[in-house]
């Protein structure tokens, strides 16, 4: 394909996307930083995150802020086009900011990244899904490259997006501080959690089809991103839908490398490599126990999903998603933190977070673990009670 083929070519794709993003008032909460960052153009911008979360809009969002030009690699006229190519011809027609859609998507892609950088031909922002292949930049490559990634939305930004509901970013100083009057203030978004479990952190319309569009974008990241990715075999795949059904049905301290070995039929070195695999998809999320360096990491991790994952996976099974999980998944879906370790002799609350422990639960929820806070899904805010909902005004 000549120059001018690969650059109308784009300029038509570039032209159809730009028209269906349209004038979107609401933002994601990332734009902001990562519009800075695209506006140095010292080092190329890369954004990685799950499948589903905006990254498509916000780099479309991005690109006509900068005034760059849009393609995604994946685009079926640009089909045996190499990326290098199309960045070059796309250059010597005058177009210096290229921003770029699925780049895994090329073979290659890691390598015509480096010499169109070395070689000064454009700048490029792209985004990946694969962040199996992204996070294993090379390392000639990850020096010309910042990475940033992007999270799932979260409740406050799904208030937003879904609901208009404008809230605002909470500090965790001053969520403690002000827990009464925010409850009492915001209690009403409180509400809408139920909701969120089942149709937040992705943004998907919320249609009829939701759950299955949810469930085939589990199955793309299974069948094109990790079966994609150097060492996996067939089997693998197919493992990764059997381990995500498991931790949707189960509770997360149900699971060790034994009982997930026994499902799959593997022995604990597979499993463990496996779930490593897994994890860098961000299908499932692992919080390790807590402790100092390396042995907290030798111990058994509890294993969540990122919303609404458990909810259709239950949905297509035609089971009913734990709530006690929901709630935990919540909470360190908005929050960084380690699981504590505890035995029935000397009970502990569920995690670490901020230099204080928190135990998750139900509106009865007692202090026999002793935490310093009680999260709960009510809006009890007395001693040491904290509204479950406040934590997703967290970002």
């Amino acid at each position: 394909m000549d120059k001018t083929t690969i650059v109308d070519r784009v300029l038509e794709g570039h032209s159809e996307a730009m028209k269906n993003l349209g004038t979107p008032a609401i933002r994601r909460s990332a734009y902001g930083p990562l519009s800075t960052l695209a506006g140095e153009k010292e080092y190329f911008l890369g954004i990685t995150g799950l499948r589903g979360i905006g990254k498509t809009t916000l780099l479309l969002q991005l690109a006509k802020e900068c005034g760059a030009v849009y393609l995604s690699a994946d685009d079926r006229n640009l089909r045996g086009v190499d990326l290098y190519d199309t960045i070059k011809a796309l250059s010597d027609a005058g177009h210096k900011s290229i921003f770029i859609d699925e780049i895994h998507a090329k073979p290659d892609w890691d390598a015509d990244l480096k010499t169109a950088y070395d070689e000064s031909l454009a700048y490029v922002a792209f985004t990946g899904s694969s962040a199996l292949d992204i996070k294993t930049l090379k390392s000639d490559l990850s020096r010309r490259v910042v990475l940033e990634r992007l999270k799932p939305a979260s409740f406050r930004e799904w208030l937003s997006i879904r609901k208009g509901i404008g809230l605002p970013r909470l500090d965790f100083k001053t969520l403690i501080k002000d827990k009464p009057s925010l409850a009492r203030d915001l209690g009403y978004a409180s509400k809408l959690l139920p909701e969120y479990y089942s149709t937040g952190g992705v943004l998907y319309p919320a249609k009829t089809q939701f759950y299955k569009t949810v469930v085939s974008t589990i199955e793309t990241i299974a069948y094109k991103d990790l079966a994609a990715t150097k060492g996996v075999g067939k089997d693998t795949v197919e493992n990764f839908f059997k381990l995500l059904q498991l931790v949707a049905s189960s509770q997360p301290l149900e699971l060790s490398y034994s009982s997930i070995g026994d499902l799959l039929g593997k022995n604990k070195v597979w499993v463990m490599r496996f779930l490593a695999n897994v994890e860098r998809t961000e299908a499932i999320r692992r919080i390790h126990a807590c402790g100092k360096g390396t042995k907290p990491f030798r111990k058994e991790a509890k294993y969540y999903l990122p919303f609404p994952y458990r909810v259709a996976l239950c949905q297509n099974a035609g089971t009913t998603p734990d709530k006690g999980s929901l709630r935990e998944e919540f909470f360190i879906n908005h929050v960084d933190c380690c699981y504590n370790k505890t035995s029935s002799s000397a009970p502990t609350a569920d995690f670490s977070a901020f230099g204080k422990t928190f135990e998750v639960g139900g509106p009865g929820k007692g202090n026999r673990q002793h935490p310093d806070f009680i999260v709960s899904d009510s809006l009890d805010t007395t001693k040491n009670r904290v509204p479950l909902f406040l934590f997703g005004l967290l970002y």
